[in-house]
């Protein structure tokens, strides 16, 4: 087995690369083809945890596990302590940003953690001196002024500067950075994924400079997707970003997302050629699942009892969008019965859960655990009896597919999916036999019901079949992502000089 490069030999092959070496002569004296080059441009890559960085990560691997040469441009510092991310350290250049945006926020409102304790969390930034209630009298003593001045000069800072999103100040540093550090290397084909956005910008630069061809894969829309639109943006900044993913567009040699539904917005907006790559399920090892009770288990003592329904769901929940109000509404309705039944929410905490709680009539029956590492999350998933999949019930949500929708299968536990009935994931549930979509409280808990006669009987709910699985594991995804890469380098070489 060859040694890596170390020393001099390093610092050459990391900015030559393996592609730009003589190959050894193949088979009767010929040179055999020299590997088709990528660079993924991905501000978020592991080893940060953040389910952005896993669609890059997934595709870097697997690119060269398929004999790509690989290259990452990413704003993730290296950690030492994490294992292999399943390419060389050499072959990533990581480019720290100038620096970090401060927190634009102005005062704060408690929330509780899981454990109860009460916690600061931001409240909306608002353009003080752009609203009539800078007629109030407290706004026109002198320190209302002052301060309703400095909310709005940060909140205009933020609409001007964080253009086209809170991460460009990395986009200087990654063009700069990796042509310095890869000097004579170059691309068949540059990959970027959003959001954040910054990274097509340095995509679109870097195609510009290296003369290759650049794929913008979008996880999520950007300014025509159903989070984009928030109060905080000024028509303006609306415009101003509209007229850059446009621009940038116009250099794209196609777009993949991960949905159909989006994938037709793309193409009816920026006519663009726009093609679908799913996420999927990342085989890793199966979490180490407690007896329920058991130290360092997430459920509480009044969940632990064989007879016991226990709901967990893991990531971001939304206000007005994704909340568990519909699931606690259910619950209330199981009468006696709502005793027996726990949720269990694990994520970011931003007050949604603990907001749905406090109105509901069953607060005693959720607990918040906050953010959780991705092993505790997993576990989580694991133990549960029923994963919840928390969505938008309106049509303009169904080409969202969130990446905790492949983590589920992976656990194989049934889902309850509550959201709009029609929809990529909605259509997978029912084809698959995952779980039930259900939106009205009524259904839900006649649903609950269901599951505890089933715990009645048997003490458990059975786990999903293998089957459900089938085709959507994420190596079966990125196979089809490197031919369409292998496609593009392919047209681009071929179009007349």
């Amino acid at each position: 087995m060859t040694a890596p490069p170390t020393g001099a030999d390093a610092r050459r092959a990391a900015s030559a690369g393996p592609g730009s070496l003589p190959a050894p002569p193949g088979p009767a004296g010929r040179i055999p083809a020299a590997p088709p080059r990528l660079l993924i441009v991905s501000h978020c890559f592991p080893p940060s945890e953040m389910v952005g960085g896993r669609r890059p990560a997934a595709l870097a691997r697997i690119a060269v596990r398929s004999g790509w040469d690989v290259r990452v441009l990413t704003a993730t510092p290296s950690d030492r302590n994490v294992a292999g991310i399943g390419i060389p350290e050499w072959q990533v250049v990581r480019a720290a940003p100038l620096f970090h945006w401060p927190q634009l926020g102005a005062g704060s409102r408690p929330v509780r953690d899981g454990d109860g304790t009460p916690r600061a969390r931001p409240a909306p930034l608002r353009p003080a001196l752009l609203r009539p209630a800078l007629l109030r009298p407290a706004l026109l003593r002198p320190a209302g002024l002052r301060s309703a001045a400095t909310r709005s000069a940060k909140f205009l800072g933020r609409e001007a500067l964080m253009f086209p999103d809170g991460e460009s100040t990395w986009i200087v540093p990654a063009v700069t950075g990796f042509l310095r550090a890869q000097r004579s290397w170059r691309p068949d084909v540059i990959f970027a994924t959003g959001p954040p956005f910054s990274g097509f910008v340095v995509a679109a630069a870097l195609a510009r400079k290296l003369g290759a061809p650049w794929v913008a894969d979008y996880r999520d829309l950007w300014t025509v997707g159903n989070e984009y639109r928030v109060p905080s943006r000024v028509a303006l900044r609306r415009r101003a970003d509209h007229w850059l993913e446009r621009r940038l567009l116009r250099s794209v040699a196609r777009c993949v997302t991960i949905s159909a539904p989006i994938a037709q917005t793309l193409r009816a907006t920026f006519r663009v050629d726009t093609e679908v790559v799913m996420n999927g399920i990342d085989r890793r090892a199966e979490p180490a699942v407690s007896s329920p009770g058991a130290a360092g288990t997430c459920w509480p003592a009044g969940a632990t009892g064989p007879q016991s329904l226990r709901l967990a769901h893991t990531g971001l929940l939304y206000p007005g969008k994704r909340s568990p109000g519909p699931l606690l509404d259910a619950i209330a309705l199981l009468g006696d019965e709502a005793r027996r039944v726990h949720f269990v929410q694990a994520g970011p905490d931003n007050g949604v859960a603990v907001d749905a709680a406090g109105r509901s009539a069953v607060p005693e029956a959720v607990t918040v655990l906050g953010h959780v590492p991705a092993e505790r999350s997993w576990r989580i998933q694991a133990e549960a009896d029923v994963l919840v999949l928390l969505m938008w019930n309106d049509p303009r949500d169904a080409g969202t597919v969130p990446g905790k929708f492949f983590d589920y299968l992976h656990a194989r536990r049934p889902i309850l999916m509550i959201g709009h009935r029609d929809g990529v994931v909605a259509e997978l549930i029912r084809a698959r036999g995952a779980g039930v979509v259900l939106s009205d409280p009524a259904e839900i808990a006649e649903q609950l019901r269901r599951w505890l006669a089933v715990k009645d009987r048997d003490g458990r709910i059975p786990a999903l079949p293998a089957a459900v699985q089938q085709g959507l594991f994420r190596e079966d995804q990125m196979a089809r992502y490197l031919e369409l890469l292998r496609d593009t380098g392919a047209r681009h070489r071929a179009r007349p000089a």
